[in-house]
């Protein structure tokens, strides 16, 4: 019998998302737009159920567990502004942290009913603190989930290390068993006219494989909009997880009359190397989600390069409004939580932080929101930007 190969194992974290003011709007869609193309003796033409996508996502779970003995999933879900992980259980999230759960087969019936479990607890709590007096909508916090998906993934690879983190830098690693590979790649490293980019990809591959490391990386199923409140959180999460070598996939369900895509979803899978998709219609029922999960999220991150995926020609990297959510060209930008805005916000503070805000012209970066403290400061700093622009008119 064949030992497994260590660089096939994989860690999925996969984000789902619950919002239950989203998946209500959905259904409404799908009923109507069925009893039009009934009266005209045609199919249903989507969105998705919840039902039919948990069932999809299910399906492919099981494949994923299939691919490889050791491959490991942690569900988490995201309803409105409450995350939670829903597999494994909380009695048994310890259990995947250590090493010796990473060697048994996986209860493939025990994680379809607590993921189903999960969602009926999660949804319900959504429900009831939505219904409390003062509740204000903020969106779906997939930032937050996608934070937590990242603290799990530490987690997991220091459990699987007895301790040492997988995530830190290179110069933290003191083991000796290491540093003959360490020291090898950063000798081609100094070869001169070698690609650094494709060394660092064999430094990381070399790691995986001195380690035993799982090779982790995200899978964001979303159906709500973008929260622009959570611009700056998101972004901070994804340049985390391309720092700590995670890549994040992206599956948008779009549906009429909602937003066909996700901005925030395609720059994350863009910059961190993962794939984008956003089936519609018949792609998303009758099993065509299932097939989409199948042929573009399914494989292994070793083999893309090899395979015809999907993949966004044009992203859109404009900064988004926080209040409007419109993209940018130049707006007001908060120096304190750098939140960006298409006009200036009446008042004289900021609609994210809070924090008093003094507004002034910047010649270098367009319109900004500077939080001066007095007439004096802001003289001052408006006396340096003019005679940085005369300087350089003068150059």
């Amino acid at each position: 019998m064949s030992t497994p190969n260590i660089q096939d194992r994989s860690l999925l974290i996969l984000i789902l998302d619950l919002t239950p003011k989203t998946w209500g709007k959905r259904a409404q869609i799908r009923n109507l737009s069925d009893k039009q193309r009934a009266s005209q003796n045609k199919g249903s033409m989507g969105p998705a159920t919840l039902n039919e996508v948990l069932n999809a996502l299910l399906s492919f779970l099981i494949a994923f567990s299939s691919c490889h003995r050791d491959n490991t999933v942690i569900v988490i879900g995201v309803a409105g502004k409450e995350t939670a992980v829903l597999h494994p259980r909380k009695d048994r999230l310890e259990d995947v942290m250590g090493v010796s759960s990473l060697d048994k087969s996986m209860d493939l019936i025990e994680m379809r009913d607590g993921i189903m479990l999960g969602v009926t607890e999660l949804v319900n709590q959504c429900v009831e603190n939505s219904s409390k007096e003062g509740y204000i909508d903020r969106g779906t916090a997939i930032a937050a989930a996608t934070s937590l998906g990242l603290c799990l993934i530490n987690r997991v690879m220091k459990s699987a290390t007895a301790g040492s983190s997988l995530l830190e830098e290179n110069s933290l690693f003191r083991r000796k068993e290491d540093e003959g590979i360490l020291g090898m790649i950063s000798a081609k490293l100094n070869k001169e006219g070698e690609n650094a980019t494709k060394f660092a990809a064999e430094q990381r591959l070399a790691q995986r494989r001195a380690r035993g490391m799982l090779s982790p990386r995200m899978l964001i199923v979303q159906a709500s909009e973008d929260c622009t409140l959570d611009y700056n959180a998101f972004m901070n999460c994804v340049f985390a997880a391309i720092k700590n070598d995670v890549v994040i996939d992206g599956c948008f369900l779009s549906s009429p009359n909602m937003p066909e895509t996700s901005t925030f979803l395609e720059q994350a899978t863009d910059r961190s190397g993962g794939v984008y998709s956003k089936p519609k219609g018949t792609a998303q029922i009758f099993g065509g989600l299932t097939e989409v999960l199948m042929t573009v999220f399914l494989p292994p991150l070793g083999i893309r390069n090899d395979l015809n995926l999907p993949k966004v020609t044009e992203v859109d990297f404009r900064a988004r409004c926080f209040e409007t959510g419109e993209s940018l060209d130049m707006g007001f930008v908060c120096n304190l939580c750098l939140s960006i805005f298409k006009n200036e916000p009446s008042g004289d503070y900021c609609l994210t932080c809070g924090a008093k805000n003094t507004s002034m012209n910047g010649q270098d970066s367009g319109l900004r929101i500077e939080g001066l403290k007095d007439s004096d400061e802001k003289k001052e700093s408006e006396d340096s930007s003019q005679a940085r622009k005369k300087a350089r008119t003068t150059a």
